[in-house]
Protein backbone atom coordinates (compact mmCIF):
# COMPACT_ATOMS: atom_id res chain seq x y z
CA UNK A 1 0.00 0.00 0.00
CA UNK A 2 2.58 2.23 0.83
CA UNK A 3 4.67 1.40 -2.50
CA UNK A 4 1.75 1.35 -4.81
CA UNK A 5 0.81 5.06 -3.69
CA UNK A 6 4.04 6.52 -2.82
CA UNK A 7 3.13 7.88 0.49
CA UNK A 8 5.76 10.43 2.27
CA UNK A 9 8.11 8.96 4.17
CA UNK A 10 6.90 5.48 3.23
CA UNK A 11 10.86 4.07 3.55
CA UNK A 12 10.84 4.60 6.91
CA UNK A 13 7.41 3.11 7.81
CA UNK A 14 8.20 0.12 5.55
CA UNK A 15 11.16 -0.13 8.32
CA UNK A 16 8.48 0.25 11.37
CA UNK A 17 6.20 -2.37 10.09
CA UNK A 18 8.77 -4.95 9.51
CA UNK A 19 10.16 -4.30 13.11
CA UNK A 20 6.64 -4.54 14.58
CA UNK A 21 6.33 -7.85 12.77
CA UNK A 22 9.39 -9.11 13.69
CA UNK A 23 8.92 -8.30 17.20
CA UNK A 24 5.78 -9.78 17.38
CA UNK A 25 7.65 -13.08 16.11
CA UNK A 26 10.57 -12.54 18.85
CA UNK A 27 13.03 -11.93 16.11
CA UNK A 28 14.36 -8.92 18.27
CA UNK A 29 17.37 -8.69 16.94
CA UNK A 30 16.03 -8.23 13.41
CA UNK A 31 13.32 -6.33 14.55
CA UNK A 32 15.84 -4.07 16.18
CA UNK A 33 17.79 -3.17 12.66
CA UNK A 34 14.67 -2.60 11.21
CA UNK A 35 13.46 -0.17 13.81
CA UNK A 36 17.12 1.56 13.97
CA UNK A 37 16.71 1.94 10.11
CA UNK A 38 13.16 3.96 10.48
CA UNK A 39 14.57 6.05 12.63
CA UNK A 40 17.69 6.65 10.51
CA UNK A 41 15.50 7.55 7.83
CA UNK A 42 13.12 9.79 9.53
CA UNK A 43 16.28 11.89 10.94
CA UNK A 44 17.74 12.62 7.71
CA UNK A 45 13.54 14.08 7.02
CA UNK A 46 13.24 15.57 9.98
CA UNK A 47 10.26 14.43 11.30
CA UNK A 48 10.07 14.63 14.83
CA UNK A 49 6.71 12.89 15.24
CA UNK A 50 7.81 9.80 13.25
CA UNK A 51 11.29 9.79 14.99
CA UNK A 52 9.37 9.82 18.54
CA UNK A 53 7.03 6.75 17.65
CA UNK A 54 10.35 5.01 16.25
CA UNK A 55 12.59 5.35 19.28
CA UNK A 56 9.68 4.92 21.37
CA UNK A 57 9.16 1.24 19.63
CA UNK A 58 12.89 0.74 19.67
CA UNK A 59 12.65 1.28 23.28
CA UNK A 60 10.09 -1.42 23.39
CA UNK A 61 11.84 -3.94 21.65
CA UNK A 62 15.13 -3.26 23.66
CA UNK A 63 13.01 -3.80 26.52
CA UNK A 64 12.26 -6.97 25.78
CA UNK A 65 15.63 -8.29 24.44
CA UNK A 66 16.83 -7.13 27.91
CA UNK A 67 18.92 -4.48 26.52
CA UNK A 68 17.70 -1.87 29.49
CA UNK A 69 20.43 0.56 28.98
CA UNK A 70 19.40 1.20 25.19
CA UNK A 71 16.46 1.58 25.56
CA UNK A 72 16.67 3.99 27.97
CA UNK A 73 18.64 5.74 26.25
CA UNK A 74 15.91 5.45 23.22
CA UNK A 75 13.43 6.84 25.73
CA UNK A 76 15.97 9.90 26.27
CA UNK A 77 16.28 10.52 22.53
CA UNK A 78 12.30 10.00 21.72
CA UNK A 79 11.99 12.04 25.18
CA UNK A 80 13.75 14.86 23.59
CA UNK A 81 11.26 15.01 20.21
CA UNK A 82 8.26 14.86 22.38
CA UNK A 83 9.65 17.79 24.24
CA UNK A 84 9.99 19.79 20.97
CA UNK A 85 6.49 18.86 19.63
CA UNK A 86 5.21 20.11 22.90
CA UNK A 87 2.25 17.38 23.03
CA UNK A 88 1.47 16.30 26.66
CA UNK A 89 -0.20 13.30 25.08
CA UNK A 90 2.77 11.80 23.89
CA UNK A 91 5.16 13.08 26.99
CA UNK A 92 2.70 11.22 29.12
CA UNK A 93 2.73 7.91 27.39
CA UNK A 94 6.37 8.36 27.53
CA UNK A 95 6.85 8.53 31.24
CA UNK A 96 4.71 5.06 31.84
CA UNK A 97 7.35 3.57 29.73
CA UNK A 98 10.62 4.81 31.12
CA UNK A 99 8.42 4.18 34.66
CA UNK A 100 8.18 0.57 33.28
CA UNK A 101 12.02 0.67 33.36
CA UNK A 102 12.83 2.22 36.48
CA UNK A 103 10.51 -0.65 38.19
CA UNK A 104 12.29 -3.64 36.13
CA UNK A 105 15.24 -1.76 37.25
CA UNK A 106 14.22 -1.93 40.97
CA UNK A 107 14.49 1.77 40.93
CA UNK A 108 11.03 1.86 42.46
CA UNK A 109 10.58 5.39 44.24
CA UNK A 110 11.74 6.76 40.16
CA UNK A 111 9.28 4.53 38.66
CA UNK A 112 6.66 6.17 40.81
CA UNK A 113 8.07 9.39 40.37
CA UNK A 114 7.40 8.75 36.06
CA UNK A 115 4.26 7.56 37.14
CA UNK A 116 3.16 10.83 39.63
CA UNK A 117 4.64 12.88 36.42
CA UNK A 118 2.29 10.77 33.97
CA UNK A 119 -0.59 11.38 36.20
CA UNK A 120 -0.12 15.28 36.21
CA UNK A 121 -0.03 15.12 32.45
CA UNK A 122 -3.51 13.96 31.93
CA UNK A 123 -5.62 16.77 32.52
CA UNK A 124 -4.98 17.86 28.87
CA UNK A 125 -6.17 14.24 27.56
CA UNK A 126 -9.61 13.54 26.72
CA UNK A 127 -11.78 11.55 28.80
CA UNK A 128 -11.75 8.32 27.44
CA UNK A 129 -7.44 8.64 26.63
CA UNK A 130 -7.56 10.21 30.60
CA UNK A 131 -9.59 6.80 31.98
CA UNK A 132 -7.29 4.02 29.66
CA UNK A 133 -4.02 5.79 31.03
CA UNK A 134 -4.97 6.75 34.69
CA UNK A 135 -6.20 3.05 35.03
CA UNK A 136 -2.40 2.05 33.12
CA UNK A 137 -0.44 4.31 35.66
CA UNK A 138 -2.87 3.20 39.09
CA UNK A 139 -1.62 -0.36 38.09
CA UNK A 140 1.97 0.29 37.87
CA UNK A 141 1.72 1.90 40.79
CA UNK A 142 0.47 -1.07 42.64
CA UNK A 143 3.56 -3.08 40.79
CA UNK A 144 5.64 -0.85 42.71
CA UNK A 145 4.42 -0.53 45.81
CA UNK A 146 4.03 -4.55 46.05
CA UNK A 147 8.22 -4.44 45.06
CA UNK A 148 8.56 -2.29 48.00
CA UNK A 149 6.67 -4.33 50.28
CA UNK A 150 4.63 -1.55 51.14
CA UNK A 151 1.15 -3.45 52.11
CA UNK A 152 -1.30 -0.54 53.17
CA UNK A 153 -0.37 1.79 49.50
CA UNK A 154 -1.23 -1.35 47.47
CA UNK A 155 -3.97 -2.30 49.32
CA UNK A 156 -5.37 1.97 48.64
CA UNK A 157 -4.56 1.30 44.93
CA UNK A 158 -5.71 -2.35 44.62
CA UNK A 159 -9.26 -0.39 45.90
CA UNK A 160 -8.75 2.11 43.09
CA UNK A 161 -8.65 -0.34 40.59
CA UNK A 162 -12.01 -1.71 41.99
CA UNK A 163 -13.40 1.82 41.09
CA UNK A 164 -15.91 1.19 38.10
CA UNK A 165 -14.88 4.19 36.22
CA UNK A 166 -11.64 2.04 35.17
CA UNK A 167 -11.77 1.43 31.52
CA UNK A 168 -8.93 -0.90 30.27
CA UNK A 169 -9.43 -4.44 28.81
CA UNK A 170 -6.73 -5.62 31.55
CA UNK A 171 -8.96 -4.36 34.29
CA UNK A 172 -9.43 -7.45 35.45
CA UNK A 173 -5.87 -8.84 35.48
CA UNK A 174 -5.30 -6.00 37.16
CA UNK A 175 -7.30 -6.29 39.92
CA UNK A 176 -7.01 -10.25 40.43
CA UNK A 177 -3.60 -9.81 40.30
CA UNK A 178 -3.21 -7.30 43.05
CA UNK A 179 -5.43 -8.89 44.89
CA UNK A 180 -3.02 -12.30 45.27
CA UNK A 181 -0.09 -9.72 45.39
CA UNK A 182 -2.14 -8.11 48.80
CA UNK A 183 -2.40 -12.41 50.11
CA UNK A 184 1.34 -12.50 49.53
CA UNK A 185 2.14 -9.98 51.30
CA UNK A 186 -0.14 -11.35 54.27
CA UNK A 187 2.16 -14.39 54.21
CA UNK A 188 -0.96 -15.99 53.37
CA UNK A 189 0.66 -18.35 51.05
CA UNK A 190 -1.95 -21.33 50.12
CA UNK A 191 -4.94 -18.56 49.44
CA UNK A 192 -2.38 -16.92 46.87
CA UNK A 193 -1.81 -20.16 45.19
CA UNK A 194 -4.87 -21.01 44.77
CA UNK A 195 -5.68 -18.19 43.27
CA UNK A 196 -2.82 -18.29 41.12
CA UNK A 197 -3.60 -21.43 40.05
CA UNK A 198 -7.59 -20.35 39.47
CA UNK A 199 -5.87 -17.51 37.40
CA UNK A 200 -4.15 -19.67 34.91
CA UNK A 201 -7.63 -21.66 34.32
CA UNK A 202 -9.30 -18.25 33.56
CA UNK A 203 -9.73 -17.42 29.91
CA UNK A 204 -10.24 -13.95 30.83
CA UNK A 205 -7.25 -13.54 32.28
CA UNK A 206 -4.34 -11.55 30.52
CA UNK A 207 -1.38 -14.67 31.80
CA UNK A 208 2.04 -13.01 32.37
CA UNK A 209 5.17 -14.46 33.70
CA UNK A 210 4.97 -12.15 36.71
CA UNK A 211 2.47 -14.82 37.65
CA UNK A 212 4.99 -17.87 37.52
CA UNK A 213 7.32 -15.76 40.09
CA UNK A 214 4.90 -15.16 42.30
CA UNK A 215 3.91 -18.58 42.35
CA UNK A 216 7.49 -19.87 42.59
CA UNK A 217 8.25 -17.68 45.45
CA UNK A 218 4.77 -19.07 47.30
CA UNK A 219 5.41 -22.49 46.82
CA UNK A 220 9.12 -21.66 48.36
CA UNK A 221 7.81 -19.44 51.48
CA UNK A 222 4.98 -22.41 51.81
CA UNK A 223 7.71 -25.07 51.96
CA UNK A 224 6.60 -26.78 48.97
CA UNK A 225 9.86 -26.94 47.97
CA UNK A 226 9.74 -29.42 44.61
CA UNK A 227 6.35 -27.29 43.15
CA UNK A 228 8.85 -24.02 43.41
CA UNK A 229 12.05 -25.86 41.63
CA UNK A 230 9.57 -26.83 39.15
CA UNK A 231 8.74 -23.35 38.26
CA UNK A 232 11.68 -21.90 38.42
CA UNK A 233 13.40 -24.39 35.89
CA UNK A 234 10.54 -23.40 33.33
CA UNK A 235 11.18 -19.36 34.12
CA UNK A 236 15.00 -19.87 33.44
CA UNK A 237 14.60 -21.62 29.92
CA UNK A 238 12.23 -18.52 29.25
CA UNK A 239 13.70 -15.77 26.94
CA UNK A 240 10.74 -13.69 27.56
CA UNK A 241 11.71 -9.67 28.33
CA UNK A 242 10.49 -9.90 31.84
CA UNK A 243 13.10 -13.04 32.50
CA UNK A 244 15.74 -9.91 33.17
CA UNK A 245 19.02 -10.25 35.11
CA UNK A 246 17.46 -8.74 38.55
CA UNK A 247 14.78 -11.53 38.48
CA UNK A 248 16.81 -14.11 36.75
CA UNK A 249 19.12 -13.07 40.17
CA UNK A 250 16.34 -14.50 42.17
CA UNK A 251 15.23 -17.61 40.43
CA UNK A 252 18.96 -19.23 41.24
CA UNK A 253 19.23 -17.71 44.81
CA UNK A 254 15.91 -19.67 44.85
CA UNK A 255 16.99 -22.79 43.43
CA UNK A 256 20.24 -22.43 45.77
CA UNK A 257 18.06 -22.07 49.04
CA UNK A 258 15.80 -25.12 47.91
CA UNK A 259 19.34 -27.37 47.33
CA UNK A 260 20.65 -25.92 50.41
CA UNK A 261 17.42 -26.93 52.39
CA UNK A 262 17.69 -30.23 50.53
CA UNK A 263 21.11 -31.13 51.76
CA UNK A 264 22.21 -30.78 48.49
CA UNK A 265 25.41 -28.37 48.92
CA UNK A 266 27.27 -28.92 45.75
CA UNK A 267 24.30 -27.53 43.69
CA UNK A 268 23.28 -25.04 46.00
CA UNK A 269 26.65 -23.74 45.91
CA UNK A 270 26.74 -23.43 41.69
CA UNK A 271 22.90 -21.95 41.92
CA UNK A 272 24.81 -19.11 44.04
CA UNK A 273 27.43 -18.39 41.74
CA UNK A 274 24.95 -18.44 38.91
CA UNK A 275 23.09 -15.87 41.53
CA UNK A 276 26.00 -13.82 41.96
CA UNK A 277 26.77 -13.77 38.22
CA UNK A 278 23.12 -12.36 37.74
CA UNK A 279 23.63 -9.62 40.37
CA UNK A 280 26.82 -8.46 38.87
CA UNK A 281 25.45 -8.18 35.59
CA UNK A 282 22.26 -6.15 36.94
CA UNK A 283 24.52 -3.48 39.29
CA UNK A 284 26.32 -3.03 36.00
CA UNK A 285 23.26 -2.64 33.87
CA UNK A 286 21.65 -0.59 36.76
CA UNK A 287 24.44 1.84 36.68
CA UNK A 288 24.51 2.43 32.69
CA UNK A 289 20.81 3.17 33.49
CA UNK A 290 21.50 5.27 36.28
CA UNK A 291 23.74 7.47 34.14
CA UNK A 292 21.21 7.83 31.24
CA UNK A 293 18.42 8.56 33.51
CA UNK A 294 20.48 11.44 35.06
CA UNK A 295 21.30 13.00 31.56
CA UNK A 296 17.52 12.52 31.22
CA UNK A 297 17.01 14.62 33.97
CA UNK A 298 19.53 17.09 32.64
CA UNK A 299 17.73 16.92 29.46
CA UNK A 300 14.60 17.59 31.37
CA UNK A 301 15.83 20.45 33.46
CA UNK A 302 16.96 21.78 30.28
CA UNK A 303 13.90 21.95 28.36
CA UNK A 304 11.98 23.43 31.72
CA UNK A 305 14.72 26.60 31.40
CA UNK A 306 14.30 26.95 28.26
CA UNK A 307 10.22 26.77 28.52
CA UNK A 308 11.17 29.19 31.03
CA UNK A 309 13.15 31.64 29.16
CA UNK A 310 10.48 31.06 26.23
CA UNK A 311 7.78 32.30 28.58
CA UNK A 312 9.71 34.91 29.84
CA UNK A 313 10.57 36.56 26.22
CA UNK A 314 6.54 36.81 25.78
CA UNK A 315 6.03 38.13 29.11
CA UNK A 316 8.66 40.73 28.47
CA UNK A 317 6.72 41.25 24.70
CA UNK A 318 3.28 41.60 26.15
CA UNK A 319 4.84 44.07 28.46
CA UNK A 320 6.96 46.03 26.10
CA UNK A 321 3.40 46.15 23.93
CA UNK A 322 1.84 46.78 27.23
CA UNK A 323 3.96 50.14 27.92
CA UNK A 324 3.81 50.95 24.07
CA UNK A 325 0.09 50.98 24.38
CA UNK A 326 -0.16 52.86 27.49
CA UNK A 327 2.38 55.70 26.32
CA UNK A 328 0.10 56.04 22.83
CA UNK A 329 -2.87 56.08 25.46
CA UNK A 330 -1.41 58.89 27.37
CA UNK A 331 -0.39 60.58 24.50
CA UNK A 332 -3.97 60.44 22.93
CA UNK A 333 -5.35 61.98 25.83
CA UNK A 334 -2.89 64.52 26.15
CA UNK A 335 -3.32 65.29 22.41
CA UNK A 336 -7.33 65.22 22.82
CA UNK A 337 -7.07 67.20 26.27
CA UNK A 338 -4.76 70.06 24.69
CA UNK A 339 -6.84 70.47 22.02
CA UNK A 340 -9.94 70.71 24.17
CA UNK A 341 -8.35 73.30 25.91
CA UNK A 342 -7.26 74.88 22.69
CA UNK A 343 -10.64 74.76 21.78
CA UNK A 344 -12.24 76.85 24.79
CA UNK A 345 -9.03 79.15 24.30
CA UNK A 346 -10.32 79.53 21.28
CA UNK A 347 -14.32 80.05 21.91
CA UNK A 348 -13.21 82.41 24.64
CA UNK A 349 -11.41 84.06 23.05
CA UNK A 350 -13.75 84.56 19.76
CA UNK A 351 -16.97 85.33 22.73
CA UNK A 352 -14.66 88.24 24.19
CA UNK A 353 -14.29 89.67 20.60
CA UNK A 354 -17.98 89.03 19.72
CA UNK A 355 -18.94 91.03 23.40
CA UNK A 356 -16.72 93.47 22.33
CA UNK A 357 -18.16 93.57 19.15
CA UNK A 358 -21.84 94.27 20.58
CA UNK A 359 -20.29 96.80 23.18
CA UNK A 360 -19.34 98.35 20.27
CA UNK A 361 -21.91 98.40 18.21
CA UNK A 362 -23.90 98.59 21.23
CA UNK A 363 -22.39 101.83 22.40
CA UNK A 364 -21.53 103.59 19.06
CA UNK A 365 -24.24 102.90 17.23
CA UNK A 366 -27.37 102.07 18.81
CA UNK A 367 -26.71 104.78 21.24
CA UNK A 368 -25.81 107.10 18.93
CA UNK A 369 -29.12 106.56 16.69
CA UNK A 370 -30.95 106.56 19.46
CA UNK A 371 -29.20 109.87 21.02
CA UNK A 372 -30.25 111.48 17.46
CA UNK A 373 -33.73 110.49 18.14
CA UNK A 374 -34.26 111.87 21.15
CA UNK A 375 -32.31 115.07 20.33
CA UNK A 376 -34.99 115.59 17.81
CA UNK A 377 -38.06 114.83 20.09
CA UNK A 378 -36.51 117.51 22.38
CA UNK A 379 -36.24 119.79 19.50
CA UNK A 380 -39.86 119.26 18.56
CA UNK A 381 -41.25 119.63 22.13
CA UNK A 382 -39.84 122.91 22.66
CA UNK A 383 -40.83 124.13 18.92
CA UNK A 384 -43.34 127.06 18.42
CA UNK A 385 -44.19 125.80 15.37
CA UNK A 386 -44.12 122.30 15.53
CA UNK A 387 -45.88 121.19 12.36
CA UNK A 388 -42.96 123.31 9.87
CA UNK A 389 -40.56 121.90 11.97
CA UNK A 390 -41.84 118.33 11.83
CA UNK A 391 -41.62 118.64 7.89
CA UNK A 392 -38.09 120.18 8.27
CA UNK A 393 -36.67 117.01 10.77
CA UNK A 394 -38.78 114.60 9.45
CA UNK A 395 -36.56 112.84 7.06
CA UNK A 396 -33.70 112.95 9.74
CA UNK A 397 -35.81 111.25 12.28
CA UNK A 398 -36.87 108.31 9.57
CA UNK A 399 -33.14 107.55 8.85
CA UNK A 400 -32.34 107.46 12.50
CA UNK A 401 -35.12 105.01 13.05
CA UNK A 402 -34.04 103.20 10.40
CA UNK A 403 -30.27 102.94 11.30
CA UNK A 404 -31.00 102.32 14.50
CA UNK A 405 -33.34 99.47 13.23
CA UNK A 406 -30.57 98.41 11.41
CA UNK A 407 -28.18 98.36 14.63
CA UNK A 408 -30.93 96.00 16.34
CA UNK A 409 -31.37 93.43 13.68
CA UNK A 410 -27.37 92.76 13.45
CA UNK A 411 -27.21 92.91 17.36
CA UNK A 412 -30.17 90.24 17.27
CA UNK A 413 -28.12 88.00 13.91
CA UNK A 414 -24.81 88.34 16.49
CA UNK A 415 -26.70 86.43 18.83
CA UNK A 416 -28.22 83.71 16.81
CA UNK A 417 -24.87 83.13 15.37
CA UNK A 418 -23.47 82.73 19.07
CA UNK A 419 -26.68 80.45 19.97
CA UNK A 420 -25.88 77.93 16.80
CA UNK A 421 -21.68 78.02 18.12
CA UNK A 422 -23.13 76.85 21.63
Amino acid sequence: MLAAYNLPDKGALQHFILGICLHKNRDLKNAELHMLQAVEIARKNNSSYLLYQFLSHLGFIQTDAGDFTGAVYSYRLAQKEALQLNDNHLQTLLDVNISDLYYKSGFYNQSINYLNQAQSLLTAESAASRASLSTTILYNKSENYFRMKNYDSLLAYHQRLLDAGNKSYKIQTYRLRTAYYLKLLKQDYVTAIGQIMALKRDKKYVPSELDDQQLAYAYFMNKQLDSAKVVVAKLLKSSNGDNHPEIRFHLYDMLAQIAEKQGDVRLASANYKLALQELKENNLRISKVGNISSQMKIDETENSYLQRAEAYKRERLWLILLVITAALVIITITLIYRAVKQKRHYERLLYLAKKEELAFINSHEVRKYLTNILGIMDILKNSESKMEDYEQIEPYLHKSASLLDKSIRNISEKLNEEDELA
